[in-house]
């Protein structure tokens, strides 16, 4: 990791598998519990969080969040609370992910959607 910017609060899990990379001014704010796969590509100006920015009325919504293995992430990408990233997805620069993405999906867009799928890549 080169110059990201983390939060870990009380009693949080981040777990970042081997030979992941993730690039600078990426923000990790975790409440509960991220999990970042194994061979995973992250770019620059990342940003990734297990809850909303704000609590309402005292109740913050907290939701893991999981990277699967083998998932390239581009710049300015991010992925809100109780995503799920299949393993051998790719998310296109840009990208608003706010609902599931499958194994191997390419997505993009704002909100994310697919745009193909059976995508692979190299890193």
């Amino acid at each position: 990791m080169y110059g990201a910017d983390i939060i870990l609060f009380n009693g949080a899990c981040l777990k970042l598998g081997r030979d992941s990379f993730i690039n600078s001014d990426c923000k990790i704010r975790c409440h509960k519990q991220i999990v970042i796969g194994n061979d995973c590509a992250i770019s620059h100006d990342f940003t990734i969080m297990d809850s909303d920015a704000h609590e309402l009325c005292g109740n913050r919504n907290t939701k893991p969040v999981y990277i699967g293995n083998h998932v390239w992430i581009g710049t300015r990408v991010t992925v809100l609370s109780g995503v799920n990233i299949g393993d051998g997805a790719v998310v296109a620069a840009g990208a608003l992910v706010t609902n599931d993405v499958p194994a191997g999906a390419l997505v993009g867009g704002v909100p994310a959607h697919i745009i193909r799928e059976k995508v692979e890549w190299e890193k």
